[in-house]
């Protein structure tokens, strides 16, 4: 775009757009489209435009206060949601009302349960009018007696076998967010798809088994079976006795207690490719699955502050250090750790100060030399002396500043599109939109970066994980194919967890570490030019594009770079 095609933009409406992003931080997309389309992502044309390029001091002021929405909006979206606190119920009906006796949340429990739909008073509830006038009383106890924060109720429900208890507990504000809710837990069991997949693979049991399961399970008897199924009570009970056979079961009760405690198991599944409705059991799951998803392990630095690390692979294999780039891209899934095993190759990942649990660093510290002591000291921990550096995207300037300091650590540095530093503006013009604001950002407009970092990150979480990766990935059809792959998908968004979680400040890492990558490091690269470098980027990588690449080529011709032309950003996801 030449400077006569681009779009003006008026410095007045940016102060009225940093107050829109303020109150909806999705609205960033649109500012992000204007700035672009403005040429401001240049350092030429932002420079024709004093008033933006400086911020005098009205400028600076609005972004202050609006920095300051900002940080209150997202303090609020970092309160314990009211659904976050129905998560231990998984297995049961539970859901939240508030003063007013309407349903704020529920789980899917009381979806099936009750028929309850959020915003509906509670007498839509799917009990009996007395049942339903003892919760409302109780509710109101609560709510009214300061001193009785918990009440339990006997409910007697119509098909149900035996009566269903009712948990009333009074959600306090710290807890909930706001004030005035109330908990309420029940005995009826939620019958998960994932628990009938288990049924099926454990115990042989038939669909229509699994129904009378459920029924039981739900607390009733075979002639009502019989009556909602349409069948004989005959044909039940030649069901009931089949199933004790093969659960190896006496008695129906047995019969319960066992699916009662199968569930837990299954509770976390995710759905299996080739039948939807049913959900994988983890009863067989394998060592790979399980070393998938083994825990980070945790080393406390000198200065007290915790550094997490992921340690995959055979822990005698041949050592590499691997860095999860700004996605925390950390796991990987079962593919790549089939083949890490193959070759004999340890994976060490440290996960970098602020994301995920680690705990941050100071904001005026030196992140590179941060960095680079928290990786020394844990390979000091694991007694490994040498070892190539893995590294993707901009972290290549961690393995840069590692080279270049301790050579004799740093065997080679594999690069997996990788971004060496460049002078200049052109190569921002080659990203996606996403990637050019931030890093341009970064380089032209530092003042807005934290504010438009946190502004990101939070409309992150309100879109969720998936659809954020979307947005930021739409130029690359071969990172979004990772969504639809049954073992990169799950992988990716517990990656993305680890920077969009509730507890996370990871607008403040980002910041800090892009920072960094867009100032001129073009030092560290010509002191590690001894050091072998390996670099594969991919074609469709919305952080870099083909003409970016032939510059790399001619700023470091010592570099050997592979172009693979369908590999998006997420390469090693793809092509490992």
């Amino acid at each position: 775009m030449t400077k006569e095609t681009r779009n003006e933009i008026n410095p007045d409406s940016i102060v009225d757009q940093l107050y829109e992003i303020a109150l909806d931080p999705q609205s960033l997309e649109a500012f992000i489209d204007a700035w672009n389309d403005a040429g401001l992502d240049a350092g030429a044309a932002r420079q024709t435009i004093q008033d933006i390029d400086q911020f005098d001091q009205a400028y600076q002021a609005h972004l202050t206060r609006a920095d300051r929405f900002l940080t209150r909006g997202v303090e609020n979206d970092d309160a314990p949601g009211l659904a976050s606190i129905l998560t231990p119920f998984k297995a049961l009906a539970a859901f939240i009302v508030d003063h007013n006796l309407q349903i704020v949340a529920h789980n899917a429990g009381a979806a099936q349960a009750f028929g309850i739909k959020e915003g509906a008073p509670l007498n839509t509830l799917d009990l009996p009018r007395d049942a339903l006038d003892a919760v409302h009383a109780g509710l109101r106890d609560i709510f009214h007696d300061p001193s009785r924060p918990d009440s339990l109720l006997k409910i007697e429900h119509a098909g149900q076998r035996g009566p269903a208890l009712f948990q009333l507990h009074k959600l306090d504000a710290a807890k909930a967010g706001v004030s005035e809710h109330a908990l309420v837990v029940t005995t009826r069991f939620h019958w998960q798809s994932a628990l009938g997949q288990t049924l099926e693979e454990v115990f042989g049991l038939t669909s229509a088994e699994q129904g009378v399961v459920r029924a039981l399970v739900e607390g009733l008897d075979a002639k009502t079976i019989s009556a909602t199924r349409g069948t004989s009570e005959g044909t039940v009970r030649g069901q009931i006795k089949s199933i004790l056979g093969k659960m190896n079961a006496r008695t129906q009760s047995e019969v319960i207690r066992l699916v009662m405690s199968l569930r837990d198991v299954s509770i976390d599944a995710t759905p299996r490719s080739d039948q939807a409705a049913h959900q994988p059991t983890l009863v067989a799951a394998d060592w790979l699955e399980a070393e998938v998803w083994k825990p980070f392990k945790t080393l406390e630095m000198p200065d007290g502050r915790r550094l997490d690390y992921h340690d995959m692979g055979p822990a005698d294999g041949a050592p590499v250090l691997y860095s999860h780039m700004g996605y925390c891209m950390a796991r990987w899934h079962e593919p790549m750790l089939r083949l890490a095993f193959r070759e004999g190759l340890r994976i060490i990942c440290p996960i970098r100060a602020g994301y995920g649990q680690s705990d941050n660093i100071d904001p005026k510290a030196d992140v590179l030399q941060s960095t680079r002591d928290d990786t020394l000291h844990l390979l000091a921990h694991l007694k490994i002396d040498r070892l190539p550096y893995l590294t993707q995207g901009n972290d290549l300037i961690f393995a840069a500043d590692l080279a270049s300091h301790h050579p004799h650590v740093i065997s080679e540095i594999i690069g997996i599109c990788a971004r060496p530093c460049l002078p200049g503006d052109r190569h921002y013009s080659g990203m996606g939109k996403w990637h050019r604001f931030f890093l341009s950002t970064a380089k032209h407009a530092p003042h807005l970066l934290k504010f438009t970092a946190k502004a990101g990150f939070a409309m992150a979480r309100r879109l969720g994980p998936e659809e954020f990766f979307r947005q930021i990935n739409q130029r690359s059809p071969a990172d979004l194919a990772l969504l639809q792959n049954d073992k990169s998908r799950p992988v990716l968004m517990a990656n993305a967890d680890l920077i969009l979680g509730r507890a996370r400040d990871i607008e403040k890492a980002y910041t800090h570490e892009i920072l960094a990558t867009e100032a001129d490091w073009s030092d560290l690269m010509m002191a590690c030019a001894q050091t072998k470098m390996w670099f594969v980027n991919g074609g469709q990588d919305p952080a870099t594009d083909i003409a970016t690449i032939a510059e790399y080529r001619e700023a470091y011709p010592w570099i050997d770079i592979e172009v693979i032309p369908d590999g998006g950003q997420l390469l090693i996801f793809q092509h490992y």
